[in-house]
Order: C-alpha cells, then sequence, then structure tokens
C-alpha cells in the first residue's frame, strides 16, 4: 500500500505509524521511521519566529506519490507512507514523515533514506525561514 500526501494541517505522526502498523502483516519484519521536524539554528536565518512551505509545482501531491511508489518498487517493499506538512509553521513541529515496511532491514533503512534525501532536494516544497 502506498499512501503520500502533503497537509496545511498538522498531523499526529503517532497515530499515523499506529493506523500503519495496523495495516501491516507477517509477511514485513522491518518498519523504518523518519520524523522530520524544524530545527535550529536555521538554514537562511538562524533564529526565525516562523518557517512557511509553499509549494513549487502543481502537483506535488502525484510526484510524492510516485517517490512512493518508486521506493516500493526499488526497494520490494510492503507499505509506504509518506507526509508533508504545508504552510506556516514553527519550531520543532513536525514537517516530513516517512514510513516503510518490507522484509529487511537494509531494504527499509535504504528506501526511508532515498525518500528523504528525495523530498530534501526541495525542487516539490521551498522552506522558507521568517526572521
Amino acid at each position: 500500500m502506498i499512501t503520500a500526501y502533503t497537509t496545511e494541517t498538522p498531523f499526529d505522526h503517532l497515530e499515523l505509524y499506529r493506523t500503519f502498523l495496523e495495516r501491516e502483516d507477517d509477511s514485513s519484519g522491518t518498519v523504518v521511521l523518519h520524523h522530520g521536524r524544524v530545527k535550529r539554528p536555521g538554514k537562511q536565518v538562524p533564529d526565525f519566529s516562523s518557517v512557511e512551505l509553499k509549494v513549487l509545482r502543481t502537483d506535488v501531491d502525484a510526484r510524492l506519490s510516485e517517490l512512493a511508489g518508486e521506493a516500493k518498487q526499488k526497494f520490494d517493499l510492503n507499505q509506504v507512507l509518506l507526509v508533508h506538512r504545508l504552510g506556516w509553521i514553527g519550531s520543532s513541529d513536525s514537517v516530513l514523515l516517512a514510513i516503510v515496511s518490507g522484509a529487511t532491514r537494509d531494504r527499509c533503512f535504504a528506501a526511508c533514506s532515498f525518500l528523504v534525501d528525495e523530498v530534501k532536494k526541495e525542487d516539490l516544497i521551498e522552506l522558507i525561514e521568517h526572521p
């Protein structure tokens, strides 16, 4: 199963993880999770007051789904969840959640790393730090 989307609403990473696990079966030996949060100091403005996440293209959700599908096929995964925040958010807020499951840990760690690296290339979503 592949689930990938953006949201302007804060997401509950623990609830999403719980739901992910409920869909698992005994073919998964590993589940790997990346929970990205806004950290200080910022890259552009060290002591920013807020961060704005803006889409750079109109098909961001479709592209996230494509990336998730690519990871599922490339790393032989059972399940992929990819969620990215949009809009105005603050320090320590959740910005990215990537969860993958599969038979082996090496493929799952590689897949999660692949997804995060692809999303962070910042050609989909721009991160703007405001003073």
